[in-house]
C-alpha cells in the first residue's frame, strides 16, 4: 500500500489567523482537514486539539470514526476548561480505517472528500476524466438544496452557505458520516475545506486535478486559484494519490487486534478438563498481556518519534517527539538553534508556527541550517543597504558643501 500525498494551507486574503488544520501521517495511514471556528484564536486550537486527537487515538490502534468522536470529545473538554474559547468547534474530513479494518472517509461539517479517476490512453494522454464529490456537507444550504428549496447555483452564492448544522465540540453527541473508500491504482482523492469550494467551483477543482500530475503541484494549485478568486477564508488542501492499492494494516491496527469472539468463547466453555482450561486462559491471559506490551512499546516509539520546529523564548527551537506530547510522553527539546524567530523569512517563520514535522533529525538540522543561511544573508542585505545609504547620504552632503554656490546659481536661473 503506498500513496503520495501533499498539503498545504493557507490564510488566505481576508483573515488574519490560519484557523485550519491538517493531518498526513503515512505510518499510521491517517489524512485529515480540520476546519476550525469560534473567533480569537479558539478556532485554531479547536482544529489543532481535534488533528492532535486524531493522531494519537489512530496510534493506539482506534478505528476512524471512533477516532473523530475522541475529537469531539476532546475539543469540548478543552473549551468548557477556559472561558474564552466556549463555544469553539470545528470541522473533520478524513481517511483512515474503520473498527473493521476497512479504509474509509469519516466526515462531520462542511470540509470535503472528492475522488478524480482519469482514463489515459496508451499515449499517456487524458481521454477523459470524472470528479465525484464523496462527502455530504453538514450545513444550512446543504439542507435547502435536499429540500428542493434553493438550486446548487443559489447555494455557492447563498448569505448563509457558512452556517454549519454539525460540528466537533459543540454538541453533546456527535454523528459521524462514514463511507467505505474505493482504493485503486491511479485514483486521486482530494481533502479541502471550504476555503476551496467557496471560492473554486468543482468544474475547474476537476481541470486542476487532471492538469498536474503531481499532488504538490495540485495542491499549490488549488490553493492559488482559491486565493485569485478572493482568498475570503483560510484555505486547506491534502491532494493524495494510490500508487500501490494492496491493503496493508499499519503496525497500530495489527497491534490492537483482540482475540477473535468464537475463539475466547470456545476456550471459556471447554469441558475438556480443569487442567486444559487453566492453561486455556493462562495463554488467553499472555496473549492481552502481549498485545497490551506491543500497543505500549508502539505507542512509546511512536511518541517519541520525529522532530518538529517550535518557538521558545523568541528564538527556533528543535523538539523531538510528538507536538503536544502522547499520553504521558512529552516532546523534549533537542537542540538551540540560535535563530531569532523576529528575523527568519515570512516562509520560514510560518515554518516555525505550523511546528513543520521531520522524520530524521538530519533533515531537520539541514532546514534549519537552510533558515540560518537565509537570515544571516538578510542581516547582510540589510547591512550592506544601510552602508551604501549612508554613503549616498554623505556624498550628497559633500557635494553641497563644495558646490552649493553653482547649485544656487542654476536653481535661479
Amino acid at each position: 500500500m503506498r500513496v503520495e500525498v501533499a498539503a498545504y494551507s493557507d490564510t488566505g486574503r481576508v483573515r488574519e489567523i490560519n484557523e485550519d488544520s491538517f493531518l498526513v501521517d503515512n505510518d499510521l495511514f491517517v489524512f485529515a482537514v480540520a476546519d476550525g471556528m469560534g473567533g480569537h484564536a479558539a478556532g485554531e486550537i479547536a482544529s489543532a486539539t481535534a488533528i492532535e486527537t486524531l493522531r494519537a487515538s489512530s496510534a493506539s490502534g482506534i478505528g476512524l470514526k471512533t477516532a473523530i468522536k475522541n475529537a469531539h470529545q476532546a475539543v469540548r473538554t478543552k473549551a468548557e476548561s477556559q472561558q474564552n474559547l466556549s463555544g469553539m468547534g470545528t470541522t473533520m474530513t478524513a481517511i483512515g480505517f474503520s473498527e473493521k479494518q476497512k479504509l474509509v472517509i469519516a466526515h462531520v461539517g462542511d470540509s470535503r472528500a472528492y475522488k478524480f479517476d482519469k482514463k489515459i490512453n496508451e499515449a499517456g494522454e487524458t481521454i477523459s476524466y470524472d470528479l465525484e464529490r464523496i462527502t455530504k456537507d453538514h450545513s444550512l444550504v446543504e439542507e435547502l438544496v435536499d429540500a428542493g428549496q434553493i438550486t446548487e447555483e443559489e447555494a455557492n452564492v447563498h448569505p448563509r452557505r457558512s452556517v454549519i448544522t454539525r460540528a466537533l465540540g459543540i454538541d453533546g453527541e456527535i454523528e459521524v458520516d462514514q463511507i467505505d473508500l474505493d482504493f485503486k491504482n491511479g485514483l486521486r482523492y482530494l481533502l479541502c475545506s471550504d476555503g476551496l469550494t467557496s471560492m473554486v467551483r468543482d468544474e475547474d477543482i476537476a481541470d486542476i486535478l487532471a492538469t498536474y500530475s503531481s499532488p504538490e503541484g495540485c495542491a499549490k494549485e488549488l490553493v492559488a486559484r482559491a486565493n485569485q478568486a478572493g482568498g475570503n477564508d483560510n484555505i486547506t488542501v491534502v491532494v493524495l494519490d494510490v500508487k500501490d492499492d494492496t491493503i496493508i494494516l499499519p503496525n497500530s491496527m495489527r497491534v490492537a487486534q483482540s482475540v477473535p469472539a468464537e475463539e475466547a468463547s470456545k476456550a471459556i466453555h471447554d469441558k475438556s478438563g480443569r487442567a486444559m482450561f487453566g492453561l486455556r486462559i493462562f495463554i488467553v491471559i499472555a496473549l492481552i498481556g502481549a498485545l497490551l506490551a506491543g500497543a505500549y512499546i508502539f505507542a512509546q516509539n511512536y511518541a517519541t518519534s520525529g522532530y518538529f520546529l517550535d518557538e521558545k523564548n523568541g528564538e527556533v527551537v528543535l523538539m523531538k517527539g510528538q507536538k503536544g506530547g502522547v499520553l504521558w510522553w512529552n516532546a523534549e527539546l533537542d537542540s538551540q538553534s540560535g535563530i531569532e524567530i523576529e528575523n527568519l523569512a515570512s516562509s520560514d517563520r510560518l515554518l516555525v508556527e505550523r511546528n513543520a514535522r521531520f522524520e530524521t533529525r538530519s533533515a531537520a538540522v539541514k532546514r534549519l541550517d537552510d533558515m540560518r543561511k537565509r537570515q544571516i544573508q538578510n542581516e547582510l542585505d540589510i547591512i550592506e543597504e544601510e552602508n551604501n545609504t549612508s554613503d549616498t547620504d554623505n556624498s550628497q552632503t559633500l557635494d553641497t558643501s563644495v558646490s552649493l554656490p553653482q547649485a544656487t546659481a542654476v536653481t535661479n536661473d
